[in-house]
Parts: C-alpha cells; structure tokens; sequence
C-alpha cells in the first residue's frame, strides 16, 4: 500500500516537503480544496480520482503519494495563486499529478490515462 499524505494550502505544502525526509519516490497529487462531500470543487479532479486511484495499485508499496489541496476555485482562477507562479510547482491546471524532484507529471486529462498513470509510477529515474 503506498504511504498517503495530505496537506491543504501552499505554505503548509513547502513546509512539509522542507522536512520530508525519504529515499523513496514521491509524487504530489495536486488538486483543489474538497467540499463538505469529500470530493474536490474541481469537476476535473473529479474524475480523475477513480483513474489515479487504479494506477497508484501498481506502485511499490515504499512510494509516497502527498494529496495537495490547492485552494478554493476562485484561489486557484487567481493569476497570481503562488502554486501557479511557484518556479517548483508551475501549475497550469488541476489535477496535475507529479513526480516530485522531476520534471515528470501529467496535467489535466492525461490523468484521466490509466496508461500514462502506471507509465509515470513504473518509470524510473537516470
């Protein structure tokens, strides 16, 4: 089972990421902020949770997986929204799911890719 982590907002993401500490692969999910419902205001998150769910079955059970919720929709329509002008994060659209350290992610639909998915989690680093 791969080790879960969440984390809401953009300073208590940099702050747990400055000491987290693994020698293991990490990716970040990010997405926007859940409703009372428990799922996300983003309709496009939405969906593809069911995908990245099933994808994430095939990592090694030493990956992490840290679940950011970026914000409410009018913070993340915000131009100037820090996880969209971050030189590390350089969001364009949710979800966006990463491999952290890398340059490697996948953004929008492709998260909807089962095959893109188990392609970015099998994919190992030079």
């Amino acid at each position: 089972m791969v080790l879960r982590h969440h984390v809401e907002g953009f300073e208590n993401f940099f702050e747990f990421m400055k000491n987290f500490k693994s020698n293991e692969s990490i990716y970040i999910l990010y997405t926007g902020k859940k409703l009372p419902n428990g799922k996300s205001w983003c309709p496009d998150c939405v969906e593809a949770e069911p995908f990245i769910e099933e994808g994430f079955k095939i990592a090694p059970t030493s990956a992490h997986l840290i679940e950011v919720e970026v914000g409410d929709r009018p913070y993340w329509k915000d131009l100037n929204c820090p996880f969209r002008a971050n030189s590390v994060t350089k969001l364009k659209v949710l979800p966006t799911l990463a491999k952290w350290g890398t340059q490697k992610r996948l953004e929008g639909n492709q998260c909807l890719k089962l095959d893109l998915i188990e392609m970015l989690l099998a994919d190992e680093d030079d």
